[in-house]
């Protein structure tokens, strides 16, 4: 082999290495390139909200709706609070998802007769856009689905005044778990007594809140979500209204009932279905309904009181169910029974349940007071009954 072919096999070998190492380099630089192109896209995207999260906070601080609210809404404009009353007397209640929660008296001016008693729940002016729109759409809400004895009511709303509030009717005992909890020998609610309340008694607010879910469900194909006496409030002659209708508003809103933030319920007010993630309907509802039974007959005793709520869909699921109280009565507990049917298509409809619980409340006895077993505190009986603190 002479000098001249060497040269050209060392050339093509050189040739050989060079150009794959080359063609590898070319990639290595396009993919950096495109690499790079979309960290900058990102961070420009990130950027932008952050302008205009930014810009949402700016215009709120300032206590300014003016994108958001109307009115001149046809809906609200029938329940706008006249421009002479006004809430007197306010004492702050809680924070609420909206902003604060108040009780106060309304007043008109020129009326001889005591102010009436209200609830207001206001707008803060730290809410972003979407919760000012979703705060005009519960007032909505209220107005076009709550018009039923046993629901709570919206009495008026303001909207042409800020800050953005609604006006609800107060019940003098307010929530139904506390005062099923004060009614216990030697406890008095912070307002004076509470009435003593007997079978006859739990009949007749658990006719109450199923004629009111019965109303939901058949009237407006709605779900209340989380029966419960934390969500029942109380007068003194005992007359009850269902509250915390969140979920029903969502619903009723979107169209679909929002799973996420039903999921959040404690575990022991929820219905077998609902454990297992399945869909929820009217019968879920049911099943709460008789565990509020249960909470009314006990006054206020945390649910499967022996179980950890981890222990309890391992227990639903091998047919264990909560024995009957001491004075609760056989009808009573039939009822509850039925509504704790594992299968929801074998428990009854709230049409059912009013006709059940109406033709056992004849021999309900309206004479012994019942009674509660626990000496829970109130923080034993959170942990307990499985509500975050």
């Amino acid at each position: 082999m002479n000098l001249s072919e060497d040269r050209n096999e060392s050339g093509w070998q050189n040739a050989v290495i060079i150009i794959p190492a080359l063609l590898s380099g070319v990639t290595l630089i396009v993919v950096a390139i495109i690499f790079w192109k979309l960290i900058c896209k990102k961070k420009s995207k990130k950027q932008r909200l952050r302008d205009e999260t930014d810009a949402d906070c700016a215009v709120n601080a300032g206590g300014v709706y003016e994108n958001s609210l109307d009115p001149s809404d046809p809906v609200l404009e029938k329940k706008q609070l006249p421009g002479h009353w006004t809430v007197e007397h306010k004492v702050v209640l809680c924070s609420g998802h909206f902003g604060p929660i108040s009780r106060g008296v309304l007043c008109c001016p020129g009326e001889t007769e005591d102010g009436r008693h209200v609830v207001l729940k206001e707008l803060s002016e730290h809410c972003s856009p979407g919760e000012v729109q979703d705060f005009i759409d519960i007032m909505k809400f209220y107005v076009q689905v709550c018009n039923h004895d046993s629901l709570i009511k919206m009495l008026w709303c303001q909207t042409t005044r800020r800050p953005p509030s609604l006006i609800m009717k107060a019940m003098s005992c307010g929530n139904l778990l506390t005062c099923l909890r004060s009614s216990r020998e030697g406890v008095q609610a912070l307002e004076g007594a509470v009435p003593r309340i007997t079978e006859k008694d739990v009949y007749s607010m658990a006719l109450q809140v199923a004629g009111g879910l019965e109303y939901l469900s058949g009237t407006h194909d709605l779900l209340h979500g989380y029966v419960a006496a934390c969500n029942v409030l109380l007068h003194d002659d005992l007359s009850v209204q269902l509250c915390g209708l969140g979920l029903a508003a969502v619903q009723y809103r979107t169209g679909s009932f929002p799973a996420r933030k039903a999921a959040q319920v404690p575990l022991k007010w929820q219905s077998p279905e609902r454990l297992k993630g399945a869909d929820i309907t009217e019968k879920s509802d049911v099943w709460s309904f008789g565990i509020l039974l249960y909470e009314m007959v006990t006054l206020g005793s945390p649910p499967y009181p022996d179980l950890e709520p981890s222990q309890v869909p391992s227990k639903l699921k091998r047919k264990y169910r909560m024995e009957r109280p001491a004075l609760c009565g056989h009808r009573l507990y039939e009822v509850m029974t039925n509504c704790w049917q594992w299968e929801a298509p074998l428990r009854p409809c709230f049409t059912d349940v009013v006709k059940q619980l109406q033709n056992a409340s004849d021999q309900a006895d309206g004479q012994r007071p019942v009674t509660g077993a626990d000496a829970l505190s109130w923080g034993e009986y959170m942990r307990v009954a499985g509500i975050p603190s």
